[in-house]
């Protein structure tokens, strides 16, 4: 979909035109800005788009006409040929880089809009180290700081992570079964500055989140948890 800010230019342009008089940018804005937009993120090895995080990002729209939606932009992809040979280490990388891209972007373009952010697996991973902070060694990412602006945080009212191999058991945003870790964990005694804005779903059979054998667990969560996800959401939005 166009971006708000070319949308935003497109219609400058054409009222310019058409009327030979300046225009008000603020008023544009203000038309063009929706009240909440969805940022989603993918699963390692879905293709493009929302992959298993479209389920909650879909339940927001249909709750709130109006709500906008994009998906991150970045490889998910763990050294498989289908998503190009990346490693899991570099879409890492280059996931948590989109993130910050897109959301502050968009925050700038539309500061009054509520954001709210829907990853699953390494989606979740990225969001978690873009609006946590802490880094992520593991994966070669090496900023401690919270990557995104102080704004855009701010403007972020509910973030939502599914399967996310940064879990760890013990921290206040966790819901599910999980009581030990994922492949990635935060260190123990992790605190995420944004911990109120958070819920963090994980299950004990999820290989990926925790340290089960049950791969189908990981691609369960939209349908066990959406409802409850969405419920928090609309907790946080006004």
């Amino acid at each position: 979909m166009p971006s708000v800010k070319n949308t935003i230019t497109f219609l400058l342009g054409q009222a310019l035109l058409a009327t030979g008089s300046p225009v008000d940018v603020e008023k544009v804005e203000k038309r063009q800005c929706p009240k909440i937009h969805v940022f989603g993120a993918r699963e390692t090895t879905a293709p493009p788009g929302y992959g298993s995080s479209g389920t909650v990002v879909n339940l927001v729209i249909s709750a709130h006409p109006g709500t906008t939606s994009e998906a991150i932009n970045y490889p998910a992809c763990g050294g498989q040929s289908s998503c190009g040979g990346v490693s899991y280490a570099n879409s890492v990388v280059q996931g948590i880089n989109a993130v910050v891209t897109a959301v502050n972007n968009f925050h700038n373009s539309c500061p009054n809009t509520q954001l709210v952010l829907v990853g699953y697996s390494q989606g979740g991973q990225i969001f978690d180290d873009a609006f946590c902070g802490g880094g992520d060694p593991a994966e070669g990412y090496g900023n401690t700081a919270v990557p995104l602006s102080a704004g855009a945080v701010s403007a972020i009212k509910a973030a939502i992570f599914m399967g996310d191999p940064r879990n760890i058991h013990g921290l206040p945003y966790n819901v599910g079964t999980c009581a030990t870790q994922g492949f990635d964990p935060r260190p123990a005694g992790f605190s995420c500055p944004s911990a109120s804005k958070i819920k963090s779903y994980c299950d004990a059979s999820d290989p990926y989140c925790c340290n089960g054998n049950n791969p189908a667990t990981h691609q369960g969560y939209g349908q066990e948890y959406g409802q409850q996800a969405l419920a928090f959401i609309n907790s946080k939005l006004s």
